[in-house]
């Protein structure tokens, strides 16, 4: 192992970087002295997204949380309603079922209608995730382009206007072509919004940040779930849809609001976290710079276009995206997120068939997404506070040096809750009022809810810390690819238990994600590895600065910037997101202290 050496940089002591501190996505997080450092360094711009105030920046996590909620709590709350458009599209009023006391024969009378098929009218839960997915591959390269606020407020037009859409629509075609102009505007989750809150959150808390947002959805999903089934027997299925459009046009307003832009190009230097700009001692972020770069103005803070086009980073990362396809690390979290997509949209499905199968009463189906609420802090708990906790405390005992393999595991207890769930789910779902009280059923889909949005929150913040320099890029793999496989497993589910029976059929999800989960040890102890072949490492940087005395403000300094070069590419792949920021000169140089007893190895 290389000898870490000090030096003193601005009145401050910091390590010289080893063969191990230079490979992409490996971070001192910790000083010697145990204080934390904020990584990626910001700039002295005030108008770097992550000099916001605190209060700034959980307004705009509120803001996201609200809008993923809504678009994620659709998806739940039209999949328990399939039973009604299946009654609707085989010419029976859905009304029926708030006067029939007794609906256990609902699957005889369904199959008994000469209206289109079962995998037919499960498209209107599932096409929407497979154009979320393919959506991705357009809107994060466009994020990267004109903007993160016009892509986002795109998506959220698009998906308040879908529902408007599918709430007038004529026929079942027009319905599933509205949801999946819906799926566009939903296609920012699990890609756009992470990568906007990686845009100005530091990395030791962003785990709170993603967790929140993939937590939330309980906020909306207990009103929206509890009522919808009230809403289709007293008014229409099609109200559903009204009142989560105008609930979305409200949200969409909100992020006018309260979402300034946050894309902002940084050199590898800046997500690695170093000093590239004079620090007094005991600082650990530059102060901002006023005079050189201005104040934040009302156009920063509601403008639309107003970070530049980056058209050929744009073309670039489509590239890029179509490479981390073939990362190891990479193509696990897409099988892992895949499997327990693929189950949990199952469950989604037939839930609601199966509740009425057992005795519920139809108005009692909302009851349905009271596994989804319950679970929401749980997944803010497991996977925001306290994956915050250990991947920090894991830097400590690692010397300060943070290596997101530490989120791996942070893995162990939702990786198990998922392979159980399934098996839970189809379990309690055949027995449900034989040999099992029917809510058992309900503790499935707390189980399997609780794993897929922890497990998601998780992956997102592991592959992005991971690939700093690529972070557009690695999430579109990811959300493509995990949707797209998802679909595969599930659109198809109603046929599977005709065959398999419940238990049988949702044994494949628990076997797949237990076959899947196996090689997580493998990751996490190649993990690094992985990284350095496919991401590779920076250069060791010559860097030129004058100390700082307490009096006078310093000077900004001259940094030769660093590039990631890999096996992969065989270039300069982090340059692709870096641009050398200009720099005044001078001749001072840093004295190198020879290594004593302190000295880290």
């Amino acid at each position: 192992m290389a000898r870490r050496l000090r030096t003193t940089i601005y009145g401050r002591e910091a390590l010289t970087e080893s063969v191990e501190d230079l490979v992409v996505g490996s971070t001192q997080l910790y000083e010697a002295d145990g204080q934390i450092r904020y990584i990626p360094m910001p700039t002295p711009d005030p108008k770097d997204p992550l000099n916001l105030p605190q209060w700034r920046k959980w307004l705009a996590v509120i803001t996201l949380c609200f809008y993923g909620a809504l678009a994620a709590s659709s998806e739940a709350i039209i999949g328990a309603l399939l039973p009604v458009f299946m009654l609707e599209y085989g010419g029976v009023d859905p009304k029926i079922l708030g006067t029939s006391k007794d609906l256990t024969d609902l699957d005889t009378l369904i199959a008994g209608l000469n209206g289109p098929p079962k995998w037919q009218i499960a498209l209107l839960s599932t096409a929407p995730m497979i154009v979320n997915g393919v959506a991705s591959w357009v809107l994060i390269p466009l994020s990267i382009a004109v903007g993160r606020r016009p892509v986002i407020l795109l998506c959220g037009a698009l998906a308040w206007a879908g529902g408007i859409w599918a709430a007038t629509s004529g026929g079942l075609k027009s319905h599933i072509a509205a949801r999946c102009f819906q799926g566009i505007g939903a296609g920012t989750i699990d890609a756009l919004i992470p990568l906007i809150i990686q845009d100005f959150m530091f990395i030791h808390e962003r785990n709170k940040a993603v967790a929140a947002v993939n937590a939330s959805t309980g906020v909306i999903i207990v009103g929206l779930g509890v009522g919808s089934p009230l809403i289709v027997t007293r008014m229409s299925w099609r109200w559903v849809y009204g009142i989560t459009s105008i609930i979305g046009f409200v949200t969409w307003i909100s992020i006018i609001l309260c979402l300034p832009e946050t894309r902002r190009v940084r050199t590898p230097d800046e997500l690695a976290g170093k000093v590239v700009y004079p620090l007094r001692p005991g600082e650990t972020r530059p102060r901002l710079d006023h005079s050189r770069h201005g104040y934040r103005t009302p156009w920063v803070e509601f403008g639309l276009f107003n970070a530049g086009t980056e058209w050929r980073r744009a073309a670039t990362s489509v590239w890029l995206s179509l490479k981390t396809a073939v990362f190891p690390n990479v193509l696990w979290c897409v099988a892992l997120n895949a499997a327990l997509t693929g189950a949990f949209g199952a469950v989604q499905q037939v839930s609601s068939s199966v509740l009425i199968s057992s005795g519920w009463r139809f108005e009692e189906l909302g009851l349905f997404v009271l596994p989804i609420v319950i679970a929401s802090p749980l997944v803010w708990l497991f996977g925001g506070f306290l994956a915050d906790r250990v991947s920090n405390a894991m830097a400590r005992r690692n010397g300060g040096r943070r290596e997101p393999e530490a989120h791996l595991v942070n893995l162990i207890l939702p990786v198990l809750a998922g392979f159980a769930g399934p098996m839970v789910f189809g379990s309690s779902a055949q027995n449900a009022g034989v040999n099992l009280p029917s809510w058992f059923v309900l503790i499935g889909v707390f189980i399997l809810s609780f794993a897929s949005s922890t497990i998601t929150t998780l992956i997102s913040v592991y592959l992005v810390e991971s690939y700093p320099n690529f972070a557009g890029p690695v999430l579109v793999t990811v959300s493509t690819f995990r949707l797209i496989f998802g679909f595969l497993l599930n659109f198809n589910v109603s046929t599977w238990i005709d065959n398999m029976g419940f238990f049988g059929a949702f044994s494949v999800y628990s076997g797949a994600i237990l076959g899947i989960a196996l090689l997580l040890p493998v990751i996490f102890l190649y993990g690094k590895r992985i990284r350095h072949w496919s991401a590779g490492r920076l250069e060791r940087t010559d860097n030129k600065a004058k100390k700082m005395s307490d009096e006078e403000g310093g000077s900004t300094e001259d940094i030769q910037l660093g590039s990631a070069k890999s096996f992969f590419d065989g270039g300069d792949s982090a340059s692709v997101y870096s641009i050398p920021w200009p720099r005044a000169t001078n001749n001072d140089r840093i004295e190198r202290v020879k290594p004593g007893r302190d000295a880290r190895t």
